[in-house]
């Protein structure tokens, strides 16, 4: 922890005067923040190592979908004294109240919540709630998930400053070189769903779930909701040209070989069990009304049987995480960002 502000505007406020930043800690969040402990989170050792490898003290780096802090409480760690700046920036005023916690004293780090426009149908971008430019971004594990992705990048290059490098990663990106006892790491949900209709069928104990197999239109319903949590996967080519179009250069690809703990995987299914086997007792997002909680109960259990089936129950699973790099050449014209 760091009492010297690595920030060199005075005008810049590390915590906002907004009303997520009074709000309780959420178990949400908490739960969530739990799979910092899972061995599978050395996948965000590798960007670490770049990134400190690029900064110099007295520098900063914006954590885009930083969530509950974990990369930088990682990175903290393993650099204690490092001095080197960042902002938190995230959409969920949950995540970012528990990185709050974490870093209030801090003074190498901000925080920024990125709200959701219903005027305009998107969320901010980040130039529209930062005033600043840095030396660097890491987006870790969530590149995936963004729906205006090209719109994204380039309110990246718009706070970097030239020579800039973006380091992303994420194991929810195709390449036509995987290998083949590495998984995808999302191509676990769609295979769960397919195990969990055979166990639905098979199995005595779930047979009141079976009605809704029969259901075409109500299954869409949840095949789409699947697809809300856990994205369809998209090419690692994809990714570099639109890179390549938000001004981004010198892009280079690398791939590392991650092992997951099974246990430890169905542990983080569990916080998002409505969005992998919704239709197993109901969401209320598509019924209008709460499952059963017994039937909650239900699906987490069906959830671990079907990863034991297609993980023929071995402890371990072995994912291909990609990793992507780039670099800003010139000074991009800055939006004026509304909040101090």
């Amino acid at each position: 922890m760091s009492d010297k502000n690595i920030f060199k505007d005075p005008k810049f406020a590390r915590i906002p005067e907004e009303d997520w930043t009074q709000a309780p800690v959420d178990s949400f969040a908490l739960q969530y923040d739990s799979v910092k402990e899972h061995g599978w989170y050395k996948n965000l050792d590798p960007t670490i190592e770049d990134l400190t490898h690029h900064l110099k003290n007295g520098e900063t780096f914006l954590d885009y979908s930083g969530g509950t802090g974990i990369f930088v409480e990682r990175l903290f760690k393993q650099f204690p004294t490092r001095q080197i700046g960042t902002v938190i920036v995230d959409s969920s005023p949950k995540f970012l109240r528990l990185a709050l916690e974490k870093f209030r004293q801090d003074k190498r780090v901000g925080f920024r919540l990125i709200r959701f426009l219903k005027e305009k149908k998107r969320l901010q971008y980040v130039d529209e709630v930062l005033d600043l430019r840095f030396h660097a971004l890491v987006s870790t594990n969530a590149i995936h998930l963004y729906y205006d992705l090209q719109e994204t990048l380039q309110s990246w290059a718009r706070i970097l400053y030239p020579g800039s490098k973006v380091f992303i990663q994420s194991g929810n990106i195709r390449g036509s070189d995987r290998k083949s006892e590495e998984w995808i790491i999302d191509e676990t949900i769609e295979a769960v769903h397919l195990e969990a209709l055979k166990i639905v069928k098979q199995e005595k104990q779930f047979s009141v779930y079976r009605n809704i197999l029969k259901d075409e239109k109500k299954m869409l319903e949840y095949q789409n909701l699947r697809q809300k949590y856990f994205l369809p996967t998209r090419p690692v080519e994809y990714y570099l040209e639109e890179l390549k179009k938000a001004g981004f250069t010198n892009l280079t690809v690398s791939w590392k070989k991650i092992e997951v703990r099974v246990k430890e995987w169905f542990e983080f299914l569990s916080a998002y069990h409505e969005g992998v086997l919704g239709w197993v007792g109901g969401s209320e997002k598509v019924e209008a009304v709460p499952p059963d909680p017994s039937a909650i109960q239900d699906r987490l259990l069906i959830i671990q049987k079907a990863l034991g089936k297609i993980f023929s129950e071995q402890p371990i699973f072995f994912c291909g995480w990609c990793y992507l790099t780039g670099t800003t050449e010139g000074q991009y014209p800055k939006r004026k960002a509304k909040t101090p």
